[in-house]
Order: structure tokens, then sequence, then C-alpha cells
């Protein structure tokens, strides 16, 4: 059968990879063109559909996979449709709460190292910055899905866990470039606004 011709990638696509690219390569320039591009609302929320999106999808899989039990009722006796859809609707959902709450913090560690703030300037382009975590979502979707349940959340195994550290790693990494841009402080100041970041999100953690 014969194919069609090929079509060239769109500009759109090709802006696309170049910024993931240059996002996963940890330069400047996707968080310039967060704060200075006129569709960087697009990308915004673009990339937290994305991220709540996979998210929500992952704790699908591993609640089918594992025949994990939701809300009472065993993973097998729930239609595909509903699985899947209740948790991307819920993934979304936790995504933009979280990323309100990662730019919140991320503001007042910018404030504590003697940074202007500008929340919403940290806001855009911390969404920027969910790519980088995407290799930790699996992990996170395990402990969501595994919570409330017999099984152990350490039964997701190292390499979940391994690519969950390499996540972290690159949006801490990304975090840097984030305050560096918005924040006019010296880099060892920035340096200090990851580590309280790191810090203040470890202590949340544990407390929950």
């Amino acid at each position: 059968m014969a194919r069609g011709p090929l079509r060239p990638p769109s500009f759109y696509s090709i802006l696309t990879a170049m910024l993931l690219a240059d996002l996963f390569l940890l330069r400047p320039r996707p968080f310039q063109h967060a704060c200075e591009s006129p569709q960087a609302a697009w990308w915004v929320g673009g990339f937290l559909l994305a991220t709540g999106a996979l998210y929500g999808a992952l704790i699908a899989v591993f609640q089918r996979s594992a025949d994990l039990t939701v809300g009472g009722v065993p993973a097998s006796q729930i239609s595909d449709g509903v699985l899947l859809g209740g948790n991307v609707v819920s993934g979304i959902l936790t995504t933009i709460t979280v990323h309100a709450g990662i730019t919140l913090v991320a503001w007042l560690m910018a404030r504590a190292v003697g940074g202007p703030g500008l929340f919403i300037a940290l806001y855009r382009t911390s969404a920027y910055l969910l790519p980088l975590g995407w290799l930790a979502l699996p992990q996170l979707a395990w402990i969501a899905a595994s919570a409330g349940t017999d099984v152990p959340q350490a039964a997701a195994g190292w390499p979940i866990r391994g690519l969950a550290v390499v996540g972290l790693a690159l949006f801490l990494a990304g975090l840097f470039q984030v305050f560096r841009l918005t924040q006019p402080v010296p880099p060892w100041r920035a340096a200090v606004a990851v580590a309280l970041f790191a810090l203040f999100s470890f202590a949340i953690i544990l407390v929950f």
C-alpha cells in the first residue's frame, strides 16, 4: 500500500523539542521564555496538564497491574475508563495544587536570601521545571497508588527509586537556574535558596 507524502514537522513541534532539550540540558533559555514570551501562559498550562495526566495515568497503571484497592474496591472491578479518567483528573488537580505550593516555597526562599521574590515569574518558571521531575513520577505514583493498602511502598523497586533521585536532582538544578534568572542575587545565594527549598520541602514530607 502506497504511503502519502511525509509531512515536515510543524514549527510548534520543533519549538517544543528544542525547549525540552534545553530544559534537560539545564540551559537558561526555557526560563527566559517563561518570563518573556507572550505564549508562556499556554506553556505553563500545557506542562501542568501533561504532568498531571502522566501522574494520574501511572497511578492507574500501578493500581491495575498490582490489583490494588481503590476506595476499598479492587481495581480489577473498576472499568479501565473510570480508573484512568478518575486518576487523570485527580492527577491534574494534584499537580496544580502542588505547583502552587512549589511556587510559594520558592518565593519564600527567594525572599530569605535577599531576592525580590517576583511571585508571577516564579510561578511561570517553576511550571517549566515540571518536565525535569517526570522521572520521579513513577515513584510518586506508586506511593499514591499503594497508600492505604497492604502492599509495602518499597515494592516499587530500586530502578524506580533511582529514576526519582535523578528527577529530583534535575529539578533542583533547574531551580538554581530559575533563582539565578528571576532573583538578582549572587550564585552562592541562589544555591542557598535551593538548599533551603530542599530542606523545607523534605521537612513538609516528613510531617505528612
